[in-house]
């Protein structure tokens, strides 16, 4: 009886493999200045995913963003990918001073990697993202040498 219960679980486990949440194609953040924080980020929030609206969106996490003096949680979602673009997601940097250097998720445009400008509901070019310090420009992948993924990952 022990062994068929242990058997049952093992077959009921691997049947859960796999996500059956569909996910952004990722990549790194290239040619980017990052925006340099005081600290990092705090461990990510659980959520629960809703039910998907169309069969084109995919699940963007949530992610803690540095907004003014702190950071500040925003909540997954249903997106639908533009086209030609991958998800770069959060990534927080130790760079070569010491300091750290965040770069917020977004589409990015594949070959290039250049930044797609995110529109509001009104239809308008959404405010810029807060400037960087003077730091150097950097590519910055979760799985780069030095790379702190932020707790989102």
């Amino acid at each position: 009886m022990g062994r068929g219960l242990t058997l049952l679980v093992l077959v009921a486990l691997a049947g859960c493999g796999g996500s059956p949440i569909p996910l952004p194609e990722v990549g790194p953040h290239v040619r980017e200045a990052p925006v340099l924080v005081p600290y990092p980020p705090p461990a990510a929030r659980v959520e629960i995913v809703p039910a998907r609206k169309g069969k084109k969106e995919v699940w963007i996490d949530g992610e803690w963003t540095w907004e003014r003096r702190r950071w500040v949680w925003r909540r997954g979602h249903w997106e639908v990918p533009p086209p030609n673009s991958y998800w770069a997601p959060p990534v927080t940097v130790r760079q070569a001073d010491g300091s750290l250097g965040f770069f917020g998720g977004g589409w990015r445009t594949k070959g290039s990697g250049v930044p797609i400008v995110e529109q509001t509901p009104s239809g308008q070019p959404a405010p810029a993202a807060p400037a960087a310090s003077a730091a150097p420009a950097a590519s910055a992948a979760p799985a780069s040498s030095g790379a702190t993924p932020s707790a989102q990952q």
